[in-house]
């Protein structure tokens, strides 16, 4: 009989483990936003995604300023160090979805976390399906876990907002 119950308990136990060291969901789920977490930090990724941007110029000319947008379409909240790394998105007028990332970090005795820095960080060229345009975007939230986001769009310039997926997430 312990050995039954044994046999059954440990292979639980291995799984339980397992699933502990995965990206965790929250239990409710907000259906406009992905949530993921992964030791501490949270990515969360609107999935109607507003575009702030349509051209690279005024990208450069407005993620440096350390102004408030609302709501970003990504934002990474890491916990160690303290920090909110929101992410803007500009698609150009050739389908070139471009990166930019607002830094803020959080400092004692303030309500708000202080803006670090502002800058475009990466670009994607679209890919070409049958809907339109898509992007693969790698996010990465913890050491060992990345968030890939699949972005879609119909072929239309200038763009409002993309349609956001997570690989693995409902």
């Amino acid at each position: 009989m312990k050995r039954w119950i044994l046999s059954i308990v440990l292979p639980l136990a291995l799984v339980v483990a397992r699933a502990e060291s995965q990206p965790r969901l929250p239990a409710a789920l907000d259906q406009a936003v992905i949530r993921v977490q992964s030791q501490g930090n949270e990515l969360i990724v609107m999935r109607q995604a507003p575009i702030a941007y349509s051209t690279v110029e005024q990208m450069y000319a407005g993620i440096a300023a350390p102004r408030a947008i609302g709501t970003p379409p990504v934002r990474v909240v890491r916990a160690s160090p303290p920090e909110q790394i929101d992410y803007l998105f500009c698609v150009t007028s050739g389908g070139t979805l471009v990166l930019g990332e607002r830094v803020h970090a959080a400092t004692t005795g303030e309500r708000q976390p202080v803006f670090v820095r502002g800058e475009v960080v990466r670009s994607y060229p679209s890919l070409r399906v049958a809907e339109g345009w898509l992007w693969i975007v790698q996010v990465p939230l913890s050491r060992e876990a990345t968030v890939t986001l699949q972005l879609r769009s119909t072929i239309a310039w200038p763009l409002e907002s993309v349609a956001v997926t997570a690989n693995g997430v409902p």
